[in-house]
């Protein structure tokens, strides 16, 4: 299990807080929650009292277990405000930071769209995804800002360096990590072909 290093423990809570709402919201319990993702009722208890920061992996079959875009577990302010849905300020971004693999994910996106997603992700030098491929219904697609970063997706393997851009199916596994001995930061866009 991962600590407070992983995720600061107020953005623990606040995640964990979210994670419950969005259960309790379906009319799920725990156990169900658990069979539909796949995770232990342990687990999911820890995660949504803040004591255990969830990996990007074990996040992602969240998404999917309680069919809504990433995006829901960001801290998104809930004001009515009328830019909301269009416009996202400088600022006033929504980030987990993923201290174990060195990767930040700074959500872009207005909230509400489920489709499409958008991240400015910050990997520190020698983080990444994490040691276990990621896969997903939809694609994925992505611009280098700043540093390089090797891609592998399935069998194939990608040197990207600044101005570079991908996009790939990403029901192949798939894992990234950072070459540079700087900060690299990505552009990282999601398409879900899953209905959520």
């Amino acid at each position: 299990m991962s600590d407070a290093d992983d995720i600061d423990s107020a953005t623990l809570v606040s995640l964990g807080e979210r994670i419950r709402n969005l259960r309790v919201e379906q009319g799920l319990t725990l156990a169900a929650l658990s069979a539909r993702s796949q995770i232990s009722v342990g687990m999911l208890s820890h995660i949504e009292r803040g004591r255990t920061s969830p990996s990007l992996k074990l996040l992602d079959r969240l998404r999917v277990a309680l069919g809504v875009p990433l995006a829901s577990f960001f801290d998104v302010d809930a004001d009515h405000d009328p830019e909301k849905g269009t416009v996202t300020r400088q600022g006033q971004r929504s980030t987990l930071l993923f201290g174990k693999t060195g990767l930040t994910k700074e959500l872009l996106s207005p909230p509400g769209h489920s489709e499409m997603e958008f991240f400015m992700l910050s990997i520190a030098v020698g983080g990444g995804s994490g040691p276990d491929p990621s896969r997903r219904n939809g694609e994925k697609a992505g611009y280098v800002v700043q540093g390089r970063i090797e891609l592998r997706i399935a069998e194939q393997r990608y040197l990207l360096g600044e101005g570079d851009a991908f996009q790939f199916d990403s029901r192949q596994p798939h894992s990234f990590q950072n070459l540079a001995n700087i900060e690299t930061r990505l552009i990282w866009i999601i398409r879900s072909s899953e209905a959520v």
